[in-house]
């Protein structure tokens, strides 16, 4: 029984590397979902299988380890860090989108432990290696057929993202396979062909690498190579060849390097994609990230022993928004940096315990592995974890870069323990007692309830979101059925649910459904936003979502306490002070609404949506003077602005709005709408015979408009105003 368990649990191991070619389009984000269940199913049924073989066999229990200890001291803290910080719901499951959180993270400790037991052999590991290496090939391939174009990149642009919907995410895996596969290279003592094989395959991933344009895992390649070549120069004194050709590769990558920095403002370089990215890379284009860090630094002081939680550093931007981040992405939920990423989620301790765990890695890889490995071998892992580091630094992970990650700390856990080369003989000299029997029973049962409840349920929620949003054969009763079944189960992804029930109750309601089907969608969005609320009060994203969503149907004084407190949330972001200051100009509070689109703008004055907005509101107001004194008056473009026209519109004064549209038609002659705007305006201040020949041009720039605008151009002569 043990024999069999045991190559049983292997093959399932081995099952790992496979993950990355899974997409499930039939949930909830296809990339990120079907991988991840797919890694916890198959970690629940290893655990199970290992915990089984355990109890009746010690030679399959772990074994002492810092490494090990550094691990599980890792994923305690942030467990405690998680039920202590501000959504413990959310740190848990985390969401569709990331599908990481404590969750995530003890599946990885279960792979790690499995992985690090059961691989009990150079070997088996040998085995392991060549296998993941030959799926990054394969997946290598599938990015030359989107290269080449016969085959479509998922996020859109030029940036090669394979099977992973993300073109950082693919680098990184692609980063940590380059000095995969150069450590079955310099390993081989087999058939010769088998190098150039290993090369083409370097040559491949580099190649993809190359094309997904992604900035961080391209300082990881360069610096964890050149770090692995200086230690391979330095300390190699056996294998001379090597030696050499690493001097070699070190060299040519510190004068690339230099041509690189020397050339990179050059028309050949900025005329190139992939180019033009990479030679973005300065402290001045780093800017932003630089801001976000500041605010999740913040973060860090307010809480710095065990931080807020995993998933909670949307909490930390919202409330230290800089406000110069206004053309940025108004929603990160991540820093962009592994380290404050964990430094925010699990404050001082939580960092200090993972950063634990490359440090005892590196020790044991270097000092204390029983079967040794050669000096060009510990470089070139030691330039992995550099590699991998350096983009984090940028980046943040994703569940197929931890599962690279926790490979390579079993990998190193496992030679820590490892005795000699001989596989580990199981001991059946223990009597199966009925304690191990009950035990077994127990463990089962633990699998078949984690199964369930972890994944089987989340992985429904997630078809039942897909299910709501689509159109449904038996009608809209069958959307709300889904979302409500979706909502149901109580486990990941609550805020995606309440906010696509938002997204398609607004949909529906600007297509022009009947009054019955808007009514269900809307008490169906109001229902969970509202759940969602009381949950979560603290959370600005979920109140201006809320608030803009009772807006739209103006419901504007429901809107109002859930506007407010998103500005106390967020003080400093403009978005919110928009939504609100709109909400009370369409309750006829312009003074109101003017004195909080001026604060909006005084955040910052660089803002151009802001300044734009700051007028409108002294429009509605009748505060030009106020607002001309600070801005100087208005400009000839901006008239032209559609929210400018409109506020003059509702403010009665015609003679502007005919000057707006006046200045639009010089900008852009060629455009019949405008003309057709511009003779109605014309017509509100009795300007017929231009209003007609302007009709009489919009016909001519667009034939398709020549009947309505002659039956226009009739009614006007009637002196009727169509």
């Amino acid at each position: 029984m043990n024999k069999i368990l045991r190559y049983t649990l292997l093959v399932g191991i081995f099952i790992v590397p496979f993950i990355p070619f899974v997409i499930s389009s039939t949930m909830f984000f296809p990339f990120i979902t079907g991988k991840n269940f797919l890694f916890r199913i198959l970690i629940e049924l290893l655990l199970g299988g290992w915990a089984i073989l355990a109890v009746f066999d010690k030679a399959y229990r772990p074994k002492f380890s810092w490494l090990l200890i550094s691990v599980l001291s890792f994923v305690g803290i942030i467990a405690i860090a998680d039920v202590f910080g501000a959504n413990p719901f959310k740190s848990f499951w985390s969401n569709f989108e990331r599908m990481e959180g404590l969750l995530t993270l003890i599946h990885l400790l279960g792979y790690f432990i499995v992985a690090g037991v059961m691989l009990n052999t150079e070997k088996l590991w040998d085995w392991f290696w060549n296998t993941t290496v030959l799926v990054s090939a394969i997946i290598g391939i599938y990015g030359i057929f989107q290269l080449a174009g016969k085959i479509t990149i998922n996020q859109g642009g030029v940036r090669l993202d394979a099977t992973f919907g993300n073109a950082a995410y693919l680098a990184i895996y692609m980063l940590i396979h380059v000095f995969i596969a150069a450590f079955l290279l310099v390993r081989w003592r087999g058939v010769s062909w088998m190098k150039y094989v290993y090369g083409s395959i370097i040559i491949l991933q580099l190649v993809i690498l190359y094309f997904t344009a992604t900035r961080g895992a391209f300082i990881g390649i360069v610096g964890g190579m050149i770090l692995t070549t200086f230690l391979i120069s330095l300390f190699e004194k056996e294998r001379k060849g090597v030696r050499k050709i690493s001097i070699g590769i070190l060299a040519f990558l510190i004068v690339s390097t230099g041509i690189f920095i020397f050339i990179k403002d050059t028309d050949l370089v900025k005329k190139s994609d992939t180019l033009g990215r990479l030679s973005s890379i300065s402290l001045e284009d780093g800017s932003t990230r630089f801001t976000i860090w500041g605010m999740a630094w913040e973060g860090v002081k307010e809480r710095p022993i065990l931080g807020w939680g995993q998933e909670n550093f949307n909490l930390v931007f919202n409330k230290y928004y800089e406000p110069s981040l206004y053309a940025q992405e108004q929603w990160f939920d991540r820093v962009h940096s592994i380290f404050l990423d964990w430094l925010v989620a699990g404050g001082i301790l939580g960092f200090l315990s993972y950063i634990a765990i490359p440090i005892f890695m590196l020790y044991y890889l270097w000092r204390r592995l029983e079967i040794n490995l050669s000096v060009t071998e510990k470089s070139i892992f030691t330039g992995l974890l550099a590699g991998y580091f350096f983009h984090n630094i940028f980046v943040f992970d994703n569940i197929i870069s931890y599962i690279m990650f926790f490979s390579v700390a079993a990998y190193i856990y496992s030679h820590s323990t490892m005795i000699g080369e001989k596989e580990v003989v199981e001991s059946n000299g223990e009597n199966k007692t009925g304690i191990k029997q009950v035990a077994t029973v127990f463990i089962i049962i633990a699998v078949i309830f984690s199964l369930y409840f972890f994944n089987i349920k989340g992985m429904a929620s997630s078809k039942a979101i897909i299910a709501g949003i689509s159109p449904q054969a038996e009608g809209v009763d069958a959307n709300i059925a889904s979302f409500e079944k979706a909502s149901a189960y109580g486990v990941v992804g609550k805020q995606e649910i309440a906010e696509q029930a938002v997204t398609t109750a607004l949909k529906v309601r600007n297509q022009g459904a009947d009054i019955e089907t808007q009514t269900k969608f809307f008490e169906l969005a109001n229902k969970e936003m509202g759940t969602l609320i009381e949950e979560v009060p603290n959370d600005a994203r979920l109140r201006i979502f809320y608030g803009a969503f009772l807006s739209q149907f103006n419901l504007y004084n429901e809107a109002l306490p859930h506007l407010k407190k998103a500005v106390e949330l967020s003080p400093n972001k403009q978005t919110i002070r928009f939504e609100l200051g709109t909400a009370y100009l369409n309750l006829g509070d312009e003074n109101k609404a003017f004195g909080i689109f001026k604060e909006a703008y005084e955040l910052d004055t660089n803002f151009k949506n802001a300044e734009i907005i700051y007028r409108v509101g002294a429009i509605y107001a009748d505060k030009e003077v106020e607002t001309d004194a600070i801005l100087g008056p208005i400009s000839d473009k901006d008239r032209t602005e559609g929210r400018i026209i409109n506020a003059y519109t509702r403010a009665g004064r015609v003679s502007d709005v005919v000057k707006s549209w006046e200045l639009s038609v010089e900008k852009e002659p060629q455009n019949p709408q405008f003309r057709v705007s511009l003779a109605a305006a014309y017509l509100q201040v009795g300007r017929r015979q231009e209003a007609i020949n302007e009709i009489q041009k919009a016909i001519d720039l667009n034939p398709d408009f020549k009947d309505q605008g002659e039956f226009f151009i009739k009614e006007i002569q009637a002196g009727r105003n169509p």
